[in-house]
């Protein structure tokens, strides 16, 4: 029989591919992480002391100053929305609707998005606006 030398054998754990690894990691995530808040869409929203809080299950239209409709920041026409609203309400009832419309989009397109979400059954509307500037 063999028998060993007394001397146990010394494990070494190399840490650098580890590390390797993690920063890898970090760097893919930070490549990957979004971090605009709000889309790219250039839009004046009218200011106003209380703003509503948007969550990400919110159905969002935004209609810029060249009456440009946007839903979930694609264009849209307004049958595309009807249809995309309409799916939206069937598959999450009770979905809030928020119009982002820009100071100088003409009246009649925040009417006729109202129009369309009262005739799909969407109760919950709330208009986008930005925070007042507060005078010292």
């Amino acid at each position: 029989m063999q028998f060993s030398s007394g001397r146990p054998r010394r494990v070494s754990l190399d840490l650098t591919p580890l590390i390797d690894v993690v920063l890898m990691l970090v760097i893919f995530f930070m490549l990957t992480t979004s971090f605009v808040l709000s889309p790219g869409l250039k839009v004046d929203l009218p200011h106003s002391s209380s703003t509503p809080e948007t969550h990400e299950h919110d159905a969002i239209v935004i209609v810029t100053a060249d009456g440009t409709l946007y839903y979930q920041n694609e264009r849209v026409t307004l049958d595309a929305l009807q249809a995309a609203l309409r799916q939206r309400q069937q598959q999450q009832p009770g979905v809030r609707m928020i119009v982002k419309a820009d100071t100088h989009a003409e009246h009649g397109w925040v009417v006729a998005i109202m129009d369309i979400a009262k005739t799909i059954g969407i109760d919950r509307l709330a208009i986008a606006t930005a925070p007042k500037e507060t005078q010292q």
